[in-house]
């Protein structure tokens, strides 16, 4: 198994490039299942920037956990702030500077639209408790910009949710629009109330749909969740822009996990030689690289040296209140790379969605790693083909307890085909 490190990332942007252009993977003329695979030193780092800690509206971005959607029509960023309050900003992306020293990076300016609450404001009320963000996608429906989330129940101890999506009919106005939801997505929020991006054309036929959307373990009741990175074809369409929703919203299952058919079996690495996945790890977002057959998933893991345990004391006399690394600094951002040719067998019933089993995965070494070492969210820019994904309190040059996210660019040089 392949575990090469790249450097750089923070609220990470990877600029899609095709055989050294950024050219849409339509112009690419090869088959979709003969296009190449990414190695992550394929990635290359070209820039970032940073957000404000002040507070707007109701909250801020110190201890954002990192959902964002991006926001073409107006170069900007949508993001999730402080987690307690899980509201909802927009900001224009600044100029990204090619440094990996936080002070020499630009600074995004006030928000377009300061922090506003979303999830409690749905049409159908909140009655199963949802307070977390999992994923925003922003799309123009036949009314105007509206803004998809993805939500869940951070504490679902009964794992019975069933209710994770909901719409912001007006993108452009946070604090004002209506919000309508909640929706059932087949699959369930511990599946599918993640990231969501955008199926490359040449993909679509293939695959039977236009988006993707997935979740993962990492959160507390992991029988709920899918037990490593998933992947669901969904329609935005089925919920954008239509004022009557038929539920639950319609998937394809082709990646995902459960408790019983795990991405790994030794979840605590009692072995000490499991850094494929165990009880920290998480995806945060997931994309198919245009230009390519890499379903790429980024997020964080740890124990991968120390082991897993719960409720322990760690190596720096810390007691923690759940499960941690025995070492403090075994804590890593990390990446899986997939093949969509695998998700291409298990859509046609060739293979089950928990056989599959990354080409490539390890330590994604970054610049701005943050003191809790975890990436939060991505979106993608299907017109420039970058990806954008945060880094948890990563800027601390703001103020003693301010910890925003910091943003940064990377390039993907797809390798030439033979």
């Amino acid at each position: 198994m392949c575990r090469q490190a790249t450097s750089g990332m923070a609220v990470l942007i990877l600029a899609m490039w095709t055989a050294g252009t950024a050219t849409s993977a339509d112009s690419v003329a090869a088959p979709p299942k003969e296009l190449p695979l990414l190695s992550i030193k394929d990635f290359r780092y070209v820039g970032a920037f940073r957000l404000p800690s002040q507070k707007y509206g109701h909250s801020h971005v110190n201890y954002s956990q990192g959902p964002i959607a991006l926001n073409p029509d107006r170069r900007s960023l949508f993001i999730v702030g402080h987690a307690h309050q899980q509201a909802i900003a927009e900001f224009a992306i600044p100029e990204l500077v090619g440094s990996e020293v936080v002070a020499e990076l630009n600074m995004a300016g006030d928000p377009i639209q300061p922090f506003a609450t979303v999830l409690d404001r749905a049409s159908g009320g909140n009655r199963q408790g949802n307070n977390r963000i999992g994923g925003m996608l922003y799309l123009s429906g036949p009314d105007g910009p509206e803004l998809l989330v993805n939500a869940y129940e951070y504490y679902d101890a009964p794992g019975d949710n069933t209710l994770s999506m909901l719409v912001v009919r007006n993108a452009n106005d946070l604090a004002k629009s209506d919000v309508d939801g909640y929706f059932e997505v087949q699959g369930g929020p511990g599946h599918t109330a993640g990231w969501m991006s955008p199926i490359p054309g040449s993909w679509r036929s293939i695959l039977g749909g236009d988006f993707l959307t997935g979740n993962s373990s990492g959160v507390p009741i992991i029988s709920r969740a899918s037990v490593g990175p998933s992947a669901f074809v969904f329609h935005p369409l089925d919920v954008v822009g239509k004022r009557s929703v038929s539920t639950p919203v319609a998937t394809t299952r082709l990646l995902d996990f459960s408790l019983a058919h795990r991405l790994h079996e030794d979840l605590s690495n009692k072995s000490r030689k499991n850094d494929l996945w165990n009880h920290l790890s998480r995806a945060v977002y997931g994309l198919i690289v245009p230009g390519t057959r890499t379903y790429a998933t980024f997020g964080h893991c740890g124990g991968n040296q120390s082991g897993v345990g719960y409720k322990i004391v760690q190596d720096n006399g810390r007691r923690t209140g759940g499960y941690s690394s025995f070492a403090v600094k075994d804590n890593y951002h990390y990446y899986w790379l997939w093949d969509v040719n695998d998700l291409v067998r298990v859509k046609a019933g060739e293979m089950k969605p928990y056989n599959v089993r990354p080409y490539e995965y390890g330590i994604f070494q970054t610049p701005f790693q943050g003191e809790a070492r975890r990436l939060g969210g991505g979106a993608f820019d299907a017109s420039t083909g970058r990806i954008y994904l945060t880094a948890q309190k990563a800027d601390r040059q703001q103020g003693r307890y301010n910890n925003p996210p910091i943003v940064m660019a990377y390039q993907a040089v797809v390798p030439p085909r033979p």
